[in-house]
């Protein structure tokens, strides 16, 4: 493969809600067959294999998943959310507008009834190769971000988009940004403090493509735009590895480790067995019973966190068969849960069952209790739903782990209530383009969500939204929509938020299988370790 060494300066950052989790252990002896043990892996960058695909290092354009979380590494933010302890050890991170915290920005102000903020910046901060990181660099970013109208536009403006959210930005002197709004929305706040809101270097971007509407740009699918954050992209061999060095230029705390190496394996053998020998401080991706299997050896030692990852099966709400609300229903009762989460997930998961997910803001755990077994009442609603010796295609990518187990375990249970099931693999390539496309019955995935109950309710139930690829259009949610969108106070949205899940349980457009857990493979010497959706790396030490 080509390598290239990027010039001195990429990007940065990352953090969305969920859980920060941090692990101190002492330092130990890793397996008794370790090659990397001792002064071995000290000489070593500290290591990390992750079952990753990486295709852009952009996160104006990448959606939520494993290269957004990646790319997220090398950019700075205005701000950054607050933390809260939740057992020894452990710190999740709080989505509350109302609790973000300072980051390149010192402090801000509020006007014009919540749609005017003033921020002030660090002063005379610079990127990683020297060019000024400042308030024209910052109205630069933001701009990009919405006129790019990717992924990263939706999440910046949280799903608000028509009209959008974000009016204007100005940049009236090195060290003051000021961002108007449409309309008060504090929750603005949050996704300022995602990825979303990342600092690029705009002579960087500029001299390599510039800002295209509704295009990626090319030379940042295997580059980043200096870097504004802990630490710069200092080589990268696309499918293979990339090394971080720390950013001299850093306005914050300085990476923990001096230089990171993250290698891109996506054989599990070659995991597992790169964890036991010591060779990787840190695993990301291994399928549950693999982490179930190094959870008993003395090698490694597993941390677990509730992420805002569902397992789902999508319905085409307007598709043959599946436009049937009380077919939809009778399937959701005749999935083995239990056994699902036992068998594949290796208990790595836990089961809710609505279109909020725990931990999100706007969820109400006593709306989304957990969907029963229910194989008699399945065949109850099959009888009312009209539908007679229903087949369903079931679209599945093979390649992610699990997923055809799951497959085969709802082939048998739907068998037992009148349901044929075809399960119809696709190529990776083939099953993101039929499923972004919308040209499916049925699919199941591992789905990424913002944990924002408000942004992925407006996702998924705008009737005719380009990111509704479930066509699902349920009649009385779009006035809801329309008031949840005119209303800024988290406490006013709970009530629509409510109103808008029990449409969403009536119609039953989205089977929920369960919730993975995060989970990595570390080892015993690795005393920090934080967790949220996106990586933070420079948190990440022995």
């Amino acid at each position: 493969m080509t390598r290239h060494k990027p010039p001195r300066g990429p990007i940065w950052h990352r953090t969305a809600l969920g859980v920060t989790l941090v692990l101190f252990a002492t330092a130990a002896s890793a397996c008794s067959n370790s090659g990397a043990t001792g002064s071995a892996a000290a000489s070593r960058p500290f290591t990390v294999n992750w079952a990753a695909n990486i295709t852009s290092l952009d996160p104006a354009f990448t959606c939520p998943g494993d290269e957004n979380s990646f790319a997220s590494n090398f950019y700075g933010r205005l701000v950054k959310l607050s933390t809260r302890e939740i057992s020894p050890g452990v710190t999740a991170a709080v989505p509350d507008p109302s609790k973000v915290e300072p980051d390149f920005a010192t402090k801000w102000d509020v006007s014009d009834g919540g749609k005017t903020y003033t921020f002030t910046l660090q002063p005379g901060k610079k990127f990683a190769n020297g060019d000024p990181l400042d308030a024209a660099a910052v109205k630069y970013s933001i701009e990009r971000t919405v006129k790019m109208g990717a992924c990263g536009a939706t999440s910046l403006q949280l799903g608000l988009t028509k009209p959008a959210l974000i009016s204007s930005v100005e940049a009236p002197d090195p060290t003051t940004v000021v961002l108007r709004l449409t309309q008060a929305y504090p929750g603005i706040l949050y996704s300022l403090a995602q990825s979303r809101g990342s600092i690029y270097d705009p002579k960087e971007i500029e001299a390599n493509g510039g800002v295209q509407p509704n295009t990626p740009n090319q030379w940042l699918q295997s580059h980043t735009a200096s870097s504004s954050g802990p630490y710069v992209l200092a080589e990268y061999v696309p499918g293979n590895h990339a090394t971080l060095e720390r950013n001299p230029n850093y306005y914050g705390t300085p990476a923990l480790e001096p230089t990171v190496r993250v290698n891109f394996t996506t054989s599990v053998p070659t995991l597992q067995v790169q964890a036991q020998s010591g060779e990787a401080d840190v695993t990301l991706g291994l399928p549950p019973q693999a982490v179930n299997n190094l959870s008993t050896q003395s090698c490694c030692k597993v941390v677990t966190a509730e992420s805002p990852t569902p397992v789902t099966v999508s319905m085409n709400y307007q598709g043959p068969l599946t436009d049937n609300a009380k077919f939809r229903e009778a399937l959701t009762y005749a999935v083995p849960y239990s056994d699902i989460i036992k068998k594949v997930a290796y208990g790595y998961g836990d089961s809710y069952y609505g279109p909020v997910i725990p931990g999100m803001a706007g969820y109400n755990q006593a709306l989304e209790p957990a969907r029963s077994f229910d194989p008699g009442k399945a065949k109850q609603l099959l009888a009312e739903s009209g539908v007679s010796s229903p087949t369903l295609d079931l679209m599945i990518n093979p390649t992610t782990p699990g997923v055809s187990e799951i497959a085969t375990l709802l082939q048998s249970a739907w068998q037992q209530i009148g349901v044929t099931v075809n399960i119809d693999a696709k190529p990776p390539a083939d099953f993101t383009t039929l499923f972004n496309q919308g040209k499916y019955q049925s699919a199941l995935l591992y789905e990424n969500s913002i944990p924002i109950g408000a942004y992925e309710l407006r996702k998924k139930l705008t009737c005719d939204s380009a990111s509704n690829n479930q066509h699902i259009c349920i009649p009385g949610t779009m006035p809801l929509l329309d008031q949840l969108n005119n209303t800024a106070d988290p406490a006013a949205q709970q009530p629509i938020i409510d109103a808008l899940v029990h449409k969403w349980l009536e119609n039953s457009p989205t089977i929920i299988l369960y919730r993975a857990q995060f989970t990595a493979v570390v080892r015993p010497n690795v005393k920090h370790f934080a967790y949220a959706p996106n990586f933070r790396l420079a948190d990440w030490s022995r």
